[in-house]
């Protein structure tokens, strides 16, 4: 009995099956109808929608257990010293901070279809194509900031400290959806991309993320090393010449009394000589302290190793027409299908 229901249970599905591969036959028209409207939609949209480049640029940061070696051979211990605020997984909150965001606004682009002197900030403002279905709210968007600033056209005004108008931060919101920044958990490779419409503009953007970056991090990095090493070198500047005076000193005394041996002339002598050892002594360990500041400051600064640098990319990134397409197909035809079984079960009722 149970291997009879188990072969009934086969049976129905088989013409269930059946069935269903019968209505979508039956109904071939209406899937080849709602099929080939949304492969016309597809194209549209997908050439509607502006094309999209991207270009990455690939790093790779020094190890900090190797880079104090040349420190470490003079002398200098730097094994307490390597606490950094600003570690790698913190790059990507970094690059997409309002503060560094905001630094790209004056960045000039000098690509050859786009006017001359053009800034990042007036490119992401005034150039960027869109969909003929946003026209619409675009004007609507400029009618509205019109009527709010009594139909005269204002400047963008240049920012204040810690103060963005609206407009601005639109602006850095759409920057920072066009940068991305990623570090690989393993290898601590860090992946900076940036898309846009211009394949130009993305390299060159790239490649002044990457710098500034690379600066932001060098600064933070050297900035005690360096006002150490200013500091040291102001006090061996002062010391040098405190040398030479009392070197020059020892010596005008010494040539204006060459006859005189009296015991007076010699304690002035012997004097002259001890401040002018203290002098040299005080004067060669400014030397050495000056040499270690300098060791310092080039174990605190970080290397970076490009991987792969950024080019200009030669393909759209975005929109994928194929994939589109399939998507379109797809939800088309499942349409058709609980259109056409609706319909179905309409009717059997």
């Amino acid at each position: 009995m149970e291997k009879k229901s188990r072969l009934e249970e086969l049976v129905n599905d088989i013409s269930v099956i059946r069935h269903c591969f019968g209505v979508v036959w039956s109904n071939r028209n209406t899937y080849i109808k709602y099929m080939v409207i949304a492969a016309i939609a597809s194209i549209v949209v997908s050439f509607s929608i502006p094309k999209t480049f991207s270009a990455k640029v690939m790093l790779a940061p020094e190890n900090q257990n190797t880079a104090s070696g040349l420190a470490t051979l003079i002398g200098v211990d730097v094994a307490s010293g390597n606490s950094d605020a600003y570690t790698v997984d913190l790059y990507p909150m970094l690059i997409s901070s309002t503060d560094f965001i905001t630094g790209l606004f004056d960045v000039k682009l000098s690509v050859s279809d786009l006017p001359e002197g053009i800034t990042y900030y007036d490119y992401i403002s005034n150039h960027q194509k869109i969909a003929w279905w946003g026209y619409p709210g675009k004007m609507f968007g400029k009618i509205l900031k019109s009527l709010r600033s009594g139909n005269k056209e204002k400047e963008v005004k240049p920012m204040a400290a810690r103060s963005l108008t609206g407009e601005q931060l639109g602006i850095c919101g759409t920057i920072k959806e066009k940068i991305r920044c990623t570090v690989n958990a393993a290898s601590g490779i860090i992946t900076v991309t940036v898309y846009d419409q211009n394949p130009e503009v993305t390299v060159l953007i790239a490649d002044t993320v990457v710098n500034r970056l690379n600066n932001f991090i060098l600064d933070y990095r050297t900035r005690k090393a360096k006002s150490d090493y200013n500091y040291i070198e102001g006090m061996c500047v002062a010391a040098r010449q405190k040398y030479v005076d009392a070197q020059t000193q020892l010596a005008e005394y010494v040539s204006s009394h060459t006859s005189i041996h009296s015991a007076l002339f010699k304690k002035e002598q012997q004097y002259l000589e001890n401040e002018f050892q203290l002098a040299y002594s005080g004067y060669s360990s400014l030397v050495s302290q000056l040499e270690l500041a300098r060791a310092k400051v080039l174990e605190a600064t970080p290397v970076y190793t490009i991987i792969e640098s950024a080019y200009v990319p030669l393909a759209a990134d975005s929109p994928k027409k194929i994939i589109m397409l399939v998507l379109f197909v797809f939800f088309a035809f499942v349409i058709a299908t609980v259109k056409v079984f609706f319909q179905e079960n309409k009717n059997r009722k």
